[in-house]
C-alpha cells in the first residue's frame, strides 16, 4: 500500500466541482441539477478568482468532459454486465442513471469526504435505491477493496469504470491502482474501461489548438498539488506498454465515435475543429486481463 494519506488525495476533490460545472452544458441526465445543488459556479469563481477569461477556458472543456463520459457509456454498452464499479466517481451521475434498471448493482466509490457529500445529494434527487451503493475507497489502498465481496456476486463479471482519477497519480500510484483492479478482475472477471491514460502527445496537440489549455492545466495542478506533465505517458504506445507490464491487454477507442452525440459544443458555440481535437487527443482504453 502506498504511504499516502487520504488528506493529500482530498486536494483533488474540488476538481469534481469544476467538472460538474462544465458537464451541466451537456444533455447528460442530472448534470444541471448536480451543478445547482453543489453551487458549482461559486466554486469555479473561487478557483479562477473571478477571471472571466479563465472561466471560459473551463467551459470550453465541457466538450471533452461530455465526450469522455459518452465514450465510456458507448463502450460499456459493448461489454454489458449487471455489476458495475466506478472508481473515484466524484459527482458523476452515472450511478443514478444506470440503477434505473433494477437488475444492475452499481457501486460508487471515492474518498470519504466526497462520498459523504455525494450520497445525500443523490438521495435528494432520486431517493433511496437499493441497487446503488456508496463506498469510501482510496483507489490506491488494496485493503479498501475487500468490502466489494459484500455487494458483488461471485463468478459474475464486473465492469470497472474510471474517468478523471489516474491523471493526478504518480507512476507508483498508478501501479497500485492497476494492481488493485487486477485483483478484482481475477476474482470476478470482467473489463476496465477508462479515459485516464493521458499522453504528452495529446496534451501538446491540445495546447497547439487551444493555448488556454495550458493555463487550465497549470491552475488545476496548483490547486491539487499534482503535476500533470510529470504523470503523463509519452504517447499511446507507452500507455499500452505500461498496461501490459501491469498484466493487462488493451484496446483503444477514439472518442470521435461520439462526436455526433455531443450537445455542449452547439450550446456553447465551441469551434468544431477544437471539439475534434479534444476528442482525438487521447483514446479511451478497454483493459482486460492478459
Amino acid at each position: 500500500m502506498i504511504n499516502q494519506t487520504v488528506k493529500d488525495f482530498d486536494k483533488i476533490s474540488p476538481t469534481a466541482i469544476l467538472v460538474a460545472y462544465a458537464r451541466q452544458f451537456s444533455d447528460i441526465p442530472y448534470s444541471k441539477e448536480i451543478a445547482e445543488l453543489t453551487n458549482a459556479l461559486t466554486t469555479v469563481n473561487q478557483i479562477w478568482n473571478y477571471q472571466q477569461e479563465e472561466q471560459f477556458a473551463t467551459v470550453v472543456l465541457a466538450a471533452l468532459i461530455e465526450g469522455r463520459y459518452k465514450a465510456i457509456e458507448l463502450l460499456g454498452a459493448r461489454f454489458p454486465g449487471t455489476q458495475i464499479f466506478e472508481l473515484a466517481s466524484g459527482l458523476l451521475p452515472r450511478g443514478m442513471i444506470a440503477t434505473q434498471d433494477p437488475a444492475i448493482t452499481f457501486i460508487e466509490s471515492d474518498l470519504p469526504r466526497m462520498i459523504q457529500r455525494k450520497q445525500p445529494l443523490v438521495k435528494q434527487l432520486i431517493g433511496d435505491r437499493p441497487n446503488l451503493h456508496f463506498l469510501e475507497i482510496n483507489a490506491t489502498n488494496s485493503l479498501d477493496f475487500l468490502v466489494l465481496k459484500h455487494y458483488f456476486q461471485p463468478e459474475q463479471p464486473v465492469t470497472i469504470l474510471c474517468e478523471g482519477l489516474l491523471p493526478y497519480l504518480t507512476l507508483t500510484e498508478k501501479q497500485q491502482v492497476f494492481s488493485n483492479v487486477r485483483e478484482i478482475l481475477q476474482t470476478y472477471g470482467g473489463v476496465w474501461i477508462t479515459s485516464d491514460m493521458p499522453t504528452k502527445a495529446g496534451r501538446e496537440l491540445m495546447e497547439e489548438s487551444f493555448p488556454k489549455y495550458r493555463l487550465v492545466s497549470q491552475r488545476i495542478s496548483n490547486l491539487t498539488e499534482r503535476q500533470f506533465r510529470d504523470n503523463e505517458f509519452e504517447d499511446v504506445e507507452q500507455a499500452k506498454e505500461f498496461a501490459q507490464q501491469q498484466g493487462f491487454q488493451s484496446e483503444e477507442f477514439s472518442m470521435l465515435a461520439v462526436l455526433n452525440q455531443l450537445t455542449s459544443p452547439s450550446r456553447l458555440n465551441i469551434e468544431p475543429n477544437l471539439v475534434t481535437t479534444m476528442l482525438a487527443k487521447d483514446p479511451v482504453f478497454v483493459l482486460t486481463l492478459a
